[in-house]
């Protein structure tokens, strides 16, 4: 294959990433944000919180990125963490009043930016486009669980 389309693909994935991947709120970055949405339902009193090691799967990072993203957020006073009662060896992550409503104001705000991003490229280019993107990570995925089965 041709060397300048994969150059073309790194060069348009590094562009996306600044305008619409970073911080738009309280540097709320995508990932911080969707951490944040998968535990806003928590509390202590819960027999249905979603822990942290549960975030490892859904959001496709590390145990050790979710860690540093939750003590981030724990500093900046939007996350609080206790001792699951039922399970002393789990602890319960839950937002706090802060951090719902920096949640808040970063996903309205990363609402607009798509709204514009999706209007500006047209419906059937964007539809195209997700069909692509999620082409490309379906593939990537198949990669991976080879690479790792090998």
């Amino acid at each position: 294959m041709d060397f300048g389309i994969k150059k073309q693909l790194l060069d348009a994935v590094q562009r996306l990433r600044k305008p619409i991947l970073l911080s738009y709120y309280a540097d709320l970055d995508l990932t911080t944000l969707s951490l944040m949405k998968s535990i806003e339902d928590n509390s202590p009193n819960s027999d249905n919180n979603v822990y942290m090691f549960d975030l490892q799967d859904e959001l496709r990072i590390s145990r050790g990125a979710i860690s540093q993203i939750a003590s981030s957020l724990e500093k900046k006073g939007y996350l609080f963490r206790e001792t699951d009662k039922n399970n002393r060896r789990k602890q319960i992550v839950t937002l706090t009043a802060e951090g719902r409503e920096a949640m808040r104001q970063a996903d309205a705000e990363f609402d607009k930016v798509l709204t514009e991003f999706f209007t500006r490229l047209g419906e059937n280019d964007a539809h195209e486009m997700v069909r692509l993107f999620n082409r490309f990570a379906d593939i990537a995925e198949e990669m991976n669980l080879k690479k790792a089965h090998s």
